[in-house]
C-alpha cells in the first residue's frame, strides 16, 4: 500500500507536475510504434499522459473497480485484476511506468522490490524503466537489482513541494539484455542516496534524454488475467446461473406435502432425538387434561471414572501410580413447563435422556 494512501485504499497518483517534467526526459523522435505498461495504473492519468506524448499504446492493470472504470475511459488496453494474477508477454514493452504499492510484503520483503523484479521481465532490452519509490526504500536488494539489470541510469527527486511529504524519487534506466552486475552503477546509486546528492527533477542542467527504442516484439501479445472478482461471479451466477434457469426451476417446483409420515412408527429414542434437536420447541403437548410446553437441548457433562492403580518399573524399582480419568459426553435433556390452569401451573421438570 502507498505510504500516504492507506486511507485511499493504497491509491496515490503521480502529481501532474511530475508527469509534465518526466515527459521532457523521454523522447521518441523517430515515432517508433511501441507499448508502455503500468501495472498499478489507478485512474490511468499518468500512463495515458506519457503514452500519448510518446506515441505509444498504453497497457494498464488496476484492481479497484471504480478506478479501473475511469482508466478504461482513457486507455484501450486495460485489465481490472490483481496484478499478481496477470499474464503479460515478456520483453514486449518499450517503457515501464512503475509506481508500485509502498508497503511490507511479509517475511522481510518490500512490495517496491518485489514489483520491480516481477515487472522488469515485461520490459524489452533497451526499454525505459520509470520507477517511482521513496528515497528511503532504496534497500540493498533494490540497488543490487537495478545495478544488475539497468544501465544509463538517472535518479531524481520529486519537486520540492511534492518531495516533502513522502521523499519520492524517480529512477530512470535502460534494461540490459542479460543480467550483468555493475559495481560502478551500484556505487553510483549508493553515493547519491547516502550523500543526499540526488538532483531535483527539472532543476538539473545535465538531464539525460532517454529515447524510445524500436519495438522488439511485434504483433499480438499476451495480456490477460486469471483473477476473478467474487462480486462479478455472484452477479453472473444470479443472471445466468443454474438456479436461475427456467428448466431447473420447473424440475424443482413440485408440490410438497405439509405433513409426512415415517415408514415405520418412531421409537422412544427417535422421539428423544427429535425433541432434543428442537423439533418440538415451544410446542404444547397435552395428555389427561395436562398441558406441557416443551423445549429440548443437549448439555456437556463430565463424568469421573474409577481410578486405576498401576505399577511402574523404574531404575529405582517398582513404584505405584494412580491414574485418574474423566470423560466428557453430551447428555440429551428435555425441559417441560406445566401450563395447565390451576394449582400445578408453572411446575417445571427436567428429564435427562
Amino acid at each position: 500500500m502507498h505510504v500516504a494512501g492507506r486511507a485511499k485504499s493504497g491509491y496515490f497518483p503521480t502529481p501532474p507536475s511530475v508527469l509534465s517534467l518526466l515527459s521532457t526526459l523521454i523522447t521518441n523522435p523517430d515515432q517508433h510504434p511501441g507499448r508502455m505498461l503500468d501495472p498499478c495504473a489507478g485512474e490511468g492519468v499518468g500512463l495515458s499522459s506519457l503514452a500519448k506524448k510518446l506515441g505509444l499504446d498504453g497497457y494498464a492493470i488496476e484492481l479497484d473497480r471504480q478506478r479501473a472504470t475511469q482508466c478504461s475511459s482513457r486507455l484501450t488496453h486495460i485489465i481490472r485484476s490483481d496484478a499478481g494474477q496477470c499474464h503479460v508477454q515478456r520483453d514486449a514493452f518499450s517503457a515501464l511506468f512503475l509506481n508500485p504499492p509502498y508497503d511490507n510484503a511479509g517475511q522481510g520483503e518490500r512490495t517496491e522490490y518485489l514489483w520491480l523484479k516481477r515487472w522488469t521481465t515485461a520490459l524489452q532490452p533497451d526499454g525505459i524503466l520509470i520507477y517511482l519509490i521513496p528515497e528511503h526504500q532504496y534497500s540493498e536488494s533494490v540497488i543490487e537489482y537495478l545495478s544488475t539489470f539497468y544501465r544509463d541510469i538517472s535518479l531524481y527527486r520529486f519537486p520540492t513541494k511534492d518531495y516533502r511529504a513522502f521523499q519520492q524519487t524517480i529512477f530512470l534506466g535502460k534494461r540490459v539484455r542479460h543480467s550483468n552486475p555493475s559495481q560502478l552503477t551500484r556505487r553510483h546509486i549508493w553515493r547519491m542516496i547516502r550523500g543526499g546528492d540526488i538532483p531535483t527533477i527539472g532543476d538539473s542542467s545535465q538531464q539525460y534524454a532517454y529515447v524510445i527504442p524500436p519495438l522488439a516484439f511485434r504483433g499480438e501479445i499476451d495480456f490477460y488475467s486469471t483473477w476473478l472478482d467474487p462480486s462479478e461471479i455472484y452477479e453472473e451466477a444470479h443472471l445466468r446461473g443454474l438456479w436461475e434457469d427456467p428448466h431447473t426451476q420447473e424440475l424443482l417446483s413440485f408440490e410438497r406435502p405439509r405433513h409426512t409420515r415415517p415408514l415405520l412408527p418412531l421409537r422412544k429414542g427417535h422421539l428423544t432425538r427429535l425433541i432434543v434437536a428442537g423439533l418440538f420447541n415451544n410446542q404444547t403437548l397435552s395428555r389427561n387434561n395436562r398441558h406441557w410446553l416443551i423445549k429440548g437441548r443437549s448439555r456437556k457433562d463430565t463424568k469421573e471414572l474409577p481410578p486405576i492403580e498401576e505399577i511402574m518399573h523404574t531404575a529405582e524399582g517398582p513404584k505405584a501410580r494412580t491414574q485418574y480419568r474423566t470423560i466428557e459426553r453430551y447428555v440429551p435433556e428435555i425441559r417441560a413447563w406445566d401450563i395447565t390452569p390451576g394449582e400445578t401451573f408453572g411446575t417445571y421438570i427436567v428429564v435427562d435422556c
